[in-house]
């Protein structure tokens, strides 16, 4: 996310300074790679370099080359890091894959960039969108890079000659928007990358307490879109947050009644406070949240639980607490990188255990 909104401001300022830029999108892998399809890097004109695309194998030879392949228009480049592969030039990363990179030339007097006029709008709003671009025209009218783009605001916008393909990439927008999923398809004998464009992810910490400092700072540095939340005022202030999107000061009693708490947001308590806890869990147990977690030992939760009888949780992935992964964390800072390690697992639907005990090898794997 934090990557994301990077590229779109420097692009911005390439703008209105004139200048021109490359954007490269990987569109399509095979094997192991170090990013997934979605991945951008933005090549400016004084060779300074916004995002990547590999881990850092292969940033090199796409800036080198990216001007001149851009010359008559987008171009789709493949890269390999296959050892026995001698259908394009390898790099000795290791990583035993191939990586498809779309290349497109940005121009400041064509006017904006519409894929990244999406995104931004995706951050902004925080609502998903859909991106649906064309890899491989075959024998069509379409071009690679031709578009299909659907807001958050549910406009639909069409930037393909050629009609009936326009047509198909409009109903795979409409899917990926539905499904939450991104992924390589074939419409009509064109290859397309169905790019689902998810919002920020959102964190809502109740509890302005001194750890509650980290947590917010390394939540920033990850991108998410971070409220702070108390009931007490002389916690809640924006002079001990200054890098949350919010601060706010709420009703302990009713804290949800000037709040409002997204859909699929990550909800942390730590006010160190059972009347607030109390109120709090209440409230937010019949929310479809991602991860709600109660900071403090199990026993601790189980009196608040015990205490409130008919409470039962539309969280996804159940209550947590305590909350965070077992680090070993003790300091404010080590607490704080256990709990963001367990939300971001929730958030990507995974378990939290080492990767080298996944019995399949794999880093990476197909989800929402």
């Amino acid at each position: 996310m934090k990557e994301r909104q990077a590229v779109v401001a420097a692009w911005n300022e390439a703008r209105r300074s004139g200048e021109e830029a490359v954007l490269a999108t990987v569109v399509r892998i095979q094997g192991s790679t170090y990013r997934r399809p979605g991945a951008r890097l933005l090549v400016l004109g004084d060779g300074r370099r916004i995002g990547s695309v590999s881990g850092g194998c292969l940033e090199d030879e796409v800036a080198r080359k990216a001007w001149w392949l851009t010359e008559g228009g987008p171009a789709v480049q493949r890269y390999s890091t296959l050892e026995d592969d001698d259908g394009a030039r390898r790099f000795g990363s290791g990583c035993e894959g191939v990586v498809h990179i779309l290349l497109e030339r940005l121009r400041p007097e064509a006017g904006d960039v519409p894929q990244l006029r999406l995104l931004d709008a995706c951050h902004r709003q925080r609502r998903a969108g859909a991106l649906v671009t064309v890899i491989d025209a075959g024998d069509t009218r379409a071009r690679a890079g031709d578009r299909v783009l659907a807001g958050p605001d549910g406009e639909v916008e069409r930037r393909c000659a050629d009609e009936a393909v326009a047509d198909a990439m409009a109903a795979a927008a409409a899917s990926a928007l539905a499904s939450g999923r991104s992924g390589e398809q074939t419409l009509d004998g064109v290859q397309v990358f169905v790019e689902h464009v998810a919002p920020p992810r959102s964190l809502v910490v109740f509890g302005a307490g001194f750890d509650a400092i980290p947590v917010v700072r390394m939540a920033v540095e990850l991108g998410w879109h971070v409220t702070v939340a108390d009931g007490r005022a002389h916690h809640a202030r924006r002079d001990r947050f200054p890098l949350a999107d919010e601060v706010a000061v709420i009703d302990a009693a009713r804290p949800l009644e000037r709040l409002a708490v997204p859909d699929g947001a990550a909800c942390l308590l730590m006010t160190h406070s059972a009347d607030q806890d109390r109120a709090l869990l209440t409230a937010l147990a019949p929310l479809p949240v991602a991860y709600l977690g109660v900071l403090g030992p199990r026993r601790r939760t189980e009196q608040l639980l015990r205490e409130l009888p008919d409470l039962r949780f539309a969280c996804t992935s159940g209550l947590h607490s305590p909350v965070g992964l077992d680090i070993g964390g003790e300091t404010p800072e080590e607490i704080a990188l256990a709990a963001l390690a367990e939300i971001q697992a929730s958030f990507a639907r995974r378990d939290g255990r080492r990767l080298r005990d996944r019995a399949d090898g794999l880093i990476h794997t197909d989800s929402a």
